[in-house]
């Protein structure tokens, strides 16, 4: 006998055939090692001995002890040989033919994405070395082993150290594995059944959205859902997603209850809402990448992501266009873009909403005939459509009535023969006639494709869903910034606004009289015409924050729901935002300053920072920022682009009124109070204060002004609390923005 051990795993071979060790999945000892080949070493038995040879490996084979790669068969000594593959300090193989010593019976069982693991998992939501399985002779404890999706035992994560039983179900990324007493293996695999049972959806006030709704389809089905406006059939794809649970029934894949096990069963479940979810400025590729980068667990590869986008891609038939921008792509490109990027984490359960809203006959053929091939693979495709063009691409219909009720479910060629009608808008108007949900009831096609069941057994969901594992914010934040500068930066519209605002701005600011500039000395007693270029700072800094920003999150809110509910970290989400277009409107602010005051004097002394035209360009940095921290509490409020536009008018008329510069509002019950909520009172104060219009011989105006370094700091320090305050809201908006109306 041949006994081979590696990494604390032992092998044990009878001679009688060639063994191959390398990377090679049907290698006979497989390496999970990027300087091992494929290939790497071949072990045969001849003449009475064990004999090893390289395999003309890329990097070769050494010898323990040995100065240098072997050349020819080596034969197995008594006392064993050991060797290095693919470097001297590369993985040792220890070959040996006397039985090793028996270890104590405790040995541990490895789960995970890599090839050295006892159990290799083929799933991209699987971390490399997700959970172990410790086994001693009389007990197996599964731990998880930090892994970015979490381990699950019979559907709930474990938090620590957990016992398993025989029978007990391992939850790993959206593979399910089995614990039989003695070892991991895959669980049994009859043909996947995905069933809703008994669904209703009913109000605070007693109306009912879902009434009563049972559907059954096996994987490799293609079920469209129709019906007039108003039958409910978004708050079904809610339902059947279990991101809004139904308040009665339940749904199943498999047997297993996706409410009851929503922590884990959420992994085989794909929504690709009606708006797309994609950033239209940036290429094929480039979105996906950073889909998958949050998507996927940390230890995924640049090239294992690389292979996982071209394997989407192809399967949605997009492979040509990679690189091309999606705002270049025809509304079904688009579409299969948002598909493809829901099949990066490989779902089983893939629910559409109005894929085909918007498209051409010939468009909605080519999108049905995607979900065609995607179902064809073994997954379950339910498509929410008021199209009914391409039906007979599918395999069951499910027809609702107002009120959330089932008029009919079946194959798409007995749909209209039940109506007794020639077409499908002749079926539409035949369901004002309420009597077609009891005869579907009673008929046989009711037995046939969905069987019956007792409702008064169907348990009452608990509560919502739970919200994901928020996973590795900081690499998330780190992710999100780098997708917000890639998007601003393939935006050329947006980078024209963004240089040439300034630059406006401060070509404006000159047509003010005045030579003075910020330079009281200058003025001789005239300060009105510095109070001028101070507000037109301020007030251009306020304009320039809000415009940038206040549109961001309205606009992205079908990206955010989406990405929310797959584990993305609002925090992480808010915060980048800020990072980046804080950085940039800091960066136009102090441009702005600076051209609109080239050619006149600065500040005749500094406060703080040494220098004068430093200390106005950080105040008017800060207020800039502030606002755009504000535009994005406005624009997380807001239900629609339209209502931002009138936002940003009153924002920034109520920098210009109540800054102070115009005239005093110390001292001015109500007024006074209104504007402490406005960064441009504060940025004009820190101005005023580096500038000292309130240097004596000067009358005190108001106490923000006073010339002191304290006083400039207190004011920025306010600017401060404000956009603190801001992001506050900006928050809680953004948290109500995603639970209220989330799925149309």
């Amino acid at each position: 006998m041949l006994y081979v051990r590696l990494d604390g795993h032992e092998w044990s071979f009878a001679p009688g055939r060639k063994l191959g060790v390398g990377r090679d999945p049907q290698a006979d000892v497989r390496l999970d090692d990027e300087r091992v080949s494929r290939e790497h070493v071949r072990i045969w038995h001849s003449n009475g001995r064990w004999w090893v040879a390289d395999h003309a490996s890329r990097n070769g084979t050494w010898v323990v002890g040995a100065d240098q790669a072997m050349d020819g068969p080596v034969p197995v000594v008594h006392g064993g040989l050991r060797l290095r593959l693919g470097a001297l300090d590369g993985p040792e193989l220890l070959l040996s033919t006397e039985q090793p010593e028996k270890p104590a019976t405790h040995r541990v069982l490895t789960i995970g994405r890599s090839c050295s693991c006892d159990v290799v998992v083929e799933d991209p939501l699987a971390s490399r070395r997700h959970a172990t399985v410790e086994l001693d002779e009389h007990t197996a404890v599964l731990h998880d082993a930090g892994s970015f999706n979490g381990t699950f035992r019979n559907g709930e994560r474990i938090q620590e150290a957990e016992p398993l039983r025989p029978g007990d179900v391992i939850g790993v990324g959206s593979t399910s594995l089995t614990w039989d007493g003695t070892d991991v293996r895959a669980a049994p695999a009859p043909p996947p059944v995905f069933s809703a049972r008994h669904l209703e959806v009913t109000t605070r006030t007693g109306a009912h959205l879902l009434d009563d709704v049972s559907i059954t389809a096996r994987a490799g089905a293609l079920v469209a859902v129709i019906g007039p406006s108003g039958a409910g059939k978004s708050t079904l794809l809610g339902a059947l997603t279990g991101l809004r649970p139904a308040t009665r029934g339940h749904v199943t894949w498999n047997g297993r209850d996706l409410y009851a096990e929503y922590a884990q069963l959420r992994f085989l479940v794909g929504l690709v809402p009606q708006d797309d979810i994609l950033h239209r400025q940036l290429t094929v590729r480039r979105a996906l990448q950073f889909a998958a980068r949050l998507r996927l667990p940390p230890d995924t590869t640049a090239a294992e992501r690389d292979e996982r986008v071209q394997e989407v891609l192809a399967e949605v038939g997009l492979t040509a266009q990679i690189d091309q921008r999606i705002d270049s792509l025809s509304g079904g490109q688009r579409k299969r873009t948002s598909i493809a990027l829901e099949l990066l984490t490989a779902p089983r359960l893939l629910f559409l909403d109005e894929p085909t809203s918007g498209l051409d006959p010939g468009l909605d053929r080519q999108v049905m005939r995607s979900l065609r091939s995607l179902a064809d693979a073994g997954r379950v495709v339910l498509v929410v459509t008021h199209s009914v063009l391409a039906l007979d691409e599918c395999d069951r219909v499910l027809v609702l009535a107002r009120g959330g009720r089932v008029a009919f479910f079946g194959p798409p060629v007995d749909v209209l023969p039940f109506f007794g009608v020639d077409d499908y808008p002749a079926a539409f108007a035949a369901l004002e006639d309420r009597t077609w949900v009891g005869r579907y009831a009673r008929s046989p096609a009711r037995d046939a494709y969905v069987g019956r069941t007792s409702s008064a057994v169907v348990p009452v969901p608990a509560a919502d869903a739970p919200p994901p594992p928020r996973a590795a914010p900081v690499r998330q934040l780190w992710t999100l910034i780098r997708r917000n500068a890639a998007v601003v930066a393939a935006d050329r519209l947006f980078v024209v606004l963004l240089v040439g605002m300034p630059m406006l701005l401060a070509l404006m600011a000159h047509a003010f009289p005045g030579e003075a500039g910020l330079s009281v000395s200058e003025a001789r007693g005239d300060l009105h015409q510095i109070q001028l270029r101070l507000i037109v700072l301020v007030v251009g800094a306020a304009l320039m924050g809000t415009a940038i920003s206040v549109r961001e999150l309205v606009v992205e809110r079908p990206i955010y729901r989406r990405e929310r509910a797959v584990g993305l970290s609002p925090g992480a989400y808010l915060v980048s935002k800020v990072v980046v277009l804080g950085v940039l409107v800091a960066g136009q602010c102090v441009v702005f300053t600076v051209l609109a005051l080239v050619g006149l004097p600065g500040p005749d002394d500094a406060l703080a920072l040494g220098n004068g035209h430093v200390e106005v360009a950080a105040a008017v940095a800060a207020v800039g920022v502030t606002m755009t921290v504000a535009g994005l509490a406005v624009s997380a409020a807001a239900t629609s682009t339209e209502q931002t536009m009138p936002a940003l008018v009153v924002l920034v008329m109520a920098q210009l009124i109540l800054c102070g510069g115009l005239f005093p509002v110390e001292g001015r019950a109500g007024l006074e109070q209104v504007s402490w909520v406005l960064p441009a009172r504060f940025g004009y104060a820190a101005t005023a204060a580096t500038v000292g219009i309130q240097r004596p011989p000067a009358p005190d105006v108001d106490p923000l002004y006073d010339p002191t370094a304290q006083q400039w700091l207190v004011d920025l320090g306010l600017l401060g609390v404000q956009s603190l305050v801001f992001l506050a809201l900006a928050a809680w908006a953004l948290h109500r923005s995603a639970t209220r109306n989330a799925w149309r």
